[in-house]
């Protein structure tokens, strides 16, 4: 990140914005997967037991499926769930920081990632899930989509330029002094 910050330009506010975006984006998905893998069973089985008690009532009332049943069946599903929002958010956490270092490659990184962080929290909150889990959800979507924006604004090209050229000058002044 010092490339960016020791060339003396100004940081820009756009890749700040997006950047940030990135992070809370991120954020919001390990949030989500923490949040299964530690308390899965105790944030699922009262939204299991709504279920059962306004939708599934005719499975309730014929004794086919029991709560437990029903939370020990979701619970797997939560957990994969979990594991795929934790590596989306590792790298979106990873590649966010580095946009915030005007890297290049990390805009195209985040740029894939946000799209797969969306797919999946748009999926989230089509299913039925305990609400925070959907805030988590809905905080990681939103900032997400304003990350596909932001970060390719004219704003954050330049700043990506900018970087690029002085690490370039840098390089070719080392070279010179040789």
């Amino acid at each position: 990140m010092s490339s960016y910050s020791s060339t003396g330009a100004r940081r820009s506010r756009t890749l700040t914005i997006g950047g940030g975006l990135g992070l809370l984006g991120a954020l919001s998905g390990l949030l989500w997967g923490v949040m299964v893998l530690v308390r899965g069973e105790d944030l699922i089985r009262p939204a299991v037991q709504e279920y059962l008690h306004g939708e599934g009532r005719d499975l309730a009332s014929s004794g086919l499926l029991t709560a437990d049943d029903l939370t020990g069946i979701a619970l797997s599903s939560f957990h994969s769930r979990a594991a795929i929002w934790l590596v989306i958010g590792l790298v979106t956490l990873i590649s966010a920081a580095m946009v915030l270092a005007a890297h290049n490659w990390a805009r195209v990184v985040l740029t894939v990632f946000a799209v797969f962080g969306i797919g999946l929290g748009v999926r989230d909150l089509i299913d039925l899930n305990p609400a925070l889990l959907n805030t988590f959800d809905a905080v990681a979507v939103l900032s997400l989509l304003a990350v596909l924006v932001v970060q390719w604004l004219p704003g954050a090209n330049r700043a990506v330029r900018a970087r690029k050229n002085a690490a370039l000058a840098r390089k070719a002044a080392a070279f010179a002094a040789v």
